[in-house]
């Protein structure tokens, strides 16, 4: 294999004989890049296998995955044919390399490889996560000279409470090996990389991104920086105010609505509204807000017909005047509780916790299950409504943007 520069953990990685070696790192510390090198290294061992890299989204992969791989190869010598359509590359002389997505792991199947590389599993959530690995293990069974395997390269989004730190390293059995990754360690960084995660996360989260520690997560409450007194204001929507904003939580039996106004780039909580229906949060907040302009960030769920409501939740607001800012999807739980959590840390989110009495305590007491996952009621209004209004909020309008680099190979 033709000389490549790598950096010490990348190289550990690349040329580990484990069946089970895992990068677990900080963003942009090369984790990907020592993934698509491994892969090229492994086929290039043995001419006559294929080899598999997933990744969480056909974004990531077309973006990341894809494009890692052909500035490897071509920075190797070797040719290769993209078929796009097939989310593979046929490395001329070689076998293939499958590209697939994890987000619906029922998928994986009808083929087979001799060694794989899972890209950032641990932002699953922990049973999705075993699902995802159990496909895979199931995928290697091609006859390798060189012995079958799959590896990992992840932040430890979960951190001990995630799938990874469960299978390296609480439960840890033979052939399991974590090389640890840190963004400091990667010289190729613009300077102002790791500044911008400081900025953005809360001082665990960010020892979690920057130096890929397994940090705990659960810190007796779901939104443990949130602070009463320091996060209060006495802030109400006024005259001035021409736009109002508001996140959507929908539940049968009460609907929950926190409305927000926004200062200087700074989100503030201001009202609760408890509806039965859609029509009913319709006629509520326009009633209460008469001539404003009103943006909807909703529970992307509402786009939903159900038997009861033939016409969506969605587009109910939107008939109401509401202009509406919906993902086709809901974010996953923990993005929306790291960005909340982000803003409370460098006191960049306040709460009138006058006027949204129980959207103030609800960020105050809720909690984790058995499984580590934020509590869910079934009686609506229950106190996860309030905290997941404000957060497809947050999330949707303020949501923690990593900090990107031009090329993806060190990443």
């Amino acid at each position: 294999m033709p000389t490549i520069n790598l950096l010490p953990h990348q190289d550990d990685f690349v040329f580990s004989t484990d069946k089970y070696p895992a990068i677990i790192g900080g963003l942009g510390s090369g984790k990907t890049r020592a993934g698509t090198i491994r892969l090229i290294k492994l086929m290039m061992e043995d001419k006559d296998i294929d080899t598999l890299y997933l990744m969480p989204t056909y974004d990531l992969i077309r973006l990341r995955a894809i494009t890692g791989v052909i500035e490897d190869l071509e920075a190797v010598g070797l040719k290769y044919t993209l078929n796009k359509s097939t989310s593979t590359i046929q490395v001329h002389g070689h076998g293939n390399i499958l590209f697939r997505s994890y987000d619906r792991p029922e998928k994986i199947i009808a083929f087979e490889v001799a060694h794989a590389i899972v890209d950032e599993i641990d932002t699953l959530n922990k049973d999705k996560a075993e699902e995802v690995w159990r496909k895979v293990v199931e995928r290697i069974r091609q006859t390798s000279k060189v012995p079958n395997s799959i590896a990992c390269v992840t932040t430890p989004d979960n951190g001990v409470s995630g799938f990874v730190y469960d299978r390296w390293v609480k439960n840890k059995a033979a052939g399991y090996k974590i090389i640890k990754a840190s963004t400091y360690n990667n010289p190729f960084l613009p300077e102002d990389y790791t500044q911008q995660i400081l900025n953005n996360y809360d001082g665990i989260l960010a020892d979690l991104y920057l130096r890929g520690e397994f940090v705990s997560l659960n810190q007796n409450k779901v939104y443990w920086a949130y602070d009463r007194i320091k996060h209060h204001i006495d802030r109400v929507v006024t005259d001035k105010d021409k736009i109002i904003y508001y996140g959507q939580d929908f539940n049968v039996g009460g609907n929950v609505t926190i409305v927000f106004v926004i200062d200087n780039n700074i989100p503030i909580a201001v009202d609760e509204i408890l509806s039965v229906t859609t029509q009913d949060t319709v006629q509520k907040i326009n009633a209460k807000y008469p001539n404003k302009t009103i943006v909807a960030f909703p529970d992307s769920s509402g786009g939903n017909e159900s038997a009861n409501a033939p016409v969506s939740s969605i587009a109910l607001l939107k008939q109401g005047g509401h202009r509406v800012d919906a993902p086709s999807k809901n974010p996953f739980v923990r993005d929306r509780i790291n960005a909340v959590n982000g803003l409370f840390s460098h006191n960049r989110l306040f709460i009138n916790s006058n006027t949204c009495e129980q959207l103030a305590f609800s960020l105050e007491a809720q909690g984790y299950d058995e499984k580590n996952r934020p509590e869910k009621y079934n009686s609506h209004p229950a106190i996860d409504d309030y905290c997941d209004a404000l957060g497809y909020f947050i999330h949707r309008k303020f949501a923690i943007k990593r900090p990107t680099l031009v090329s993806g190979r060190r990443r």
